[in-house]
């Protein structure tokens, strides 16, 4: 079995590393922040084999007392060295969250089950693995209704039994903003994180980085699938291996389109004319992020891209965090 098997499995675990992280937000000392949070959080790993790679993870948490009632997160996973390597994990499981400790001090861990929990391949999502039992931890700080948090070890193993044993993860969780968890009206887009485009294996990765405004127009009753009103958003990417880069500036509506229940969904941002994009056409090439909605707040992290970078590499495999809240909604 190659080296990069061996990474490709061992990173996958990694991401599940996020969904604690809301449980320990949620729970104080025999008292629970009731209602709808928000997660998000990145950082670095390394491997067994010292490979370096980068991980984002978003989602949306509901509880009810000191039950947590719904779990929805995406954890994205890119290593540097390896294009196979880099996974998407979904987890919808709120049994997988097990929690200990009083405020402001508290410690959680998640433990991989067969029920709601998927990891695949970025760039094969029919590729799926198993991480059954395999478990990661963190450390929580509360104060009031905001908690902070970092990783603390990992027991995950790879598909050869490599332990993933080095992860430096760190992020928030915050309760939503008040309103429905139907996004609509202007939201503040901001987002950046680890990338890697198909010309980079055994190589450093680089970095991408997006904000803007959108106006969304809003879902009427029944729908599913929305559409914008206006648009202005700027995307760059940089090759950390070459001088290879992207710099798109995004202004038609069309170019954006989101489907969302209760709180729930995709983003999607498509470039639509070639002039939107400088020295490569783009036009038809889109990244997609999982969303996640709660009131006047929201979270986005990317699961897949096609677009092309300046020598014509598809960068397929971001792993980009971040906001997509209204005003004051941070």
């Amino acid at each position: 079995m190659n080296k990069g098997f061996l990474k490709r499995i061992s990173v996958r675990f990694c991401r599940l590393i996020a969904a604690p992280v809301l449980a320990l937000a949620l729970t104080t000392a025999g008292t629970a922040r009731a209602g709808t949070n928000l997660i998000e959080i990145e950082g670095g790993t390394t491997d067994n084999f010292s490979d370096t790679g980068h991980m984002a993870v978003s989602g949306l948490v509901k509880t009810s007392g000191t039950t947590v009632k719904e779990l929805n997160i995406t954890i994205a996973y890119e290593d540097n060295f390896n294009l196979i390597d880099s996974f998407i994990c979904t987890l919808t499981n709120p049994a997988d969250l097990a929690f200990s400790g009083g405020v402001p001090v508290q410690a959680a861990v998640l433990t991989i089950s067969a029920t709601g929990d998927k990891c695949f391949r970025t760039i094969s999502p029919a590729t799926t693995f198993s991480n059954l039992g395999n478990a990661l931890n963190f450390r929580s700080y509360t104060v009031g209704n905001k908690t902070t948090l970092v990783s603390t070890g990992s027991t995950l193993k790879d598909g050869q039994g490599d332990i993933v044993s080095n992860v430096a993860l760190s992020g928030e969780v915050d309760p939503s903003g008040a309103g429905s968890n139907q996004a609509g009206g202007d939201r503040l887009i901001e987002a950046g994180g680890g990338a890697i485009d198909t010309d980079d294996i055994n190589n450093p990765s680089g970095h991408m980085a997006l904000a803007g405004l959108i106006r969304l127009n809003p879902l009427k009753k029944g729908e599913t699938t929305g559409t914008a009103k206006a648009v202005d958003v700027t995307i760059d990417f940089e090759d950390h291996r070459a001088a290879d880069h992207l710099a798109c500036h995004l202004l038609i509506p069309g170019d954006v389109s989101y489907t969302l229940s209760k709180g729930v969904g995709t983003l999607t941002l498509t470039v639509g004319s070639a002039g939107e994009c400088t020295g490569v056409t783009n036009t038809g090439k889109n990244i997609v992020f999982a969303l996640y909605v709660g009131g006047a707040k929201g979270r986005i992290v990317s699961t897949s891209s096609t677009l092309l970078d300046s020598d014509l590499d598809v960068i397929g495999e971001p792993v980009v965090v971040g906001e997509f809240s209204t005003a004051g909604g941070f």
